[in-house]
């Protein structure tokens, strides 16, 4: 499981031209109230154009054309972005406000020198319970892998698989980057029978 989750803002390949700007972004995570201040500002028509899964980006921007100025993709995915030239190399890490870049963001290894992206979000990967449905304890993954007879058929899964995979791991007593191929079997092993947690696969965010 990803306990720092980092949102990265890169340069796409195909920009548009003066006074537009399209933005390839994760759903409702852009706020409205801050493109219109910046629009007002620098004469700039936005447009926002979002996304539900790193793979969803990912697989989209590989087919080009696109016509996407800026894109999101989270830190796990951005070095294979740059890896397959997906995104130019601007040199952000020289732009005047580099030094506003906490020391830690600086120089991340899927990125040496800040030379595509530079960071935007980061956060965690958790669970979310309605209490009107469970009353029990939501301190454990077996929350999903394991869940309750009450929450049976109720979970809702965010579709992104590398959070979903970690998260196995982390509750089969692994940790990031897993290399012991006997605790890294027991997610394949349970997800290779039909499940009986009956999750939901959904890219709405929950909202209260």
């Amino acid at each position: 499981m990803l306990a720092g989750f980092a949102m990265l803002m890169a340069s796409a390949s195909f920009a548009h031209a003066d006074g537009e700007l399209h933005i390839y972004n994760w759903g409702n995570y852009t706020s409205p109230e801050m493109i219109k201040k910046f629009e007002q500002k620098y004469n700039v028509k936005v447009t926002i154009t979002d996304y539900d899964s790193n793979d969803t980006a990912l697989a989209k921007v590989r087919q080009g054309g696109t016509g996407f100025d800026i894109a999101v993709p989270s830190q796990s995915h951005l070095s294979i972005w740059i890896k397959e030239g997906l995104i130019q190399e601007t040199d952000p890490g020289k732009m005047e406000n580099a030094k506003n870049i906490a020391p830690e963001w600086a120089n991340p290894e899927f990125d040496p020198g800040r030379k595509y992206s530079v960071p935007w979000q980061w956060g965690s990967v958790g669970v979310v319970v309605n209490t009107d449905v469970y009353k029990g304890p939501a301190d454990s993954w077996g929350i999903l892998f394991d869940p309750p007879e009450e929450l049976k058929g109720k979970i809702n899964i965010v579709p992104e698989m590398s959070d979903v995979l970690y998260a196995a791991i982390a509750y089969n007593g692994g940790k990031l980057c897993e290399t012991d191929k006997a605790i890294l079997k027991k997610p394949a092993t349970r997800w290779s029978r039909p499940s009986p947690t009956g999750w939901r696969w959904s890219t709405t965010p929950s909202k209260r």
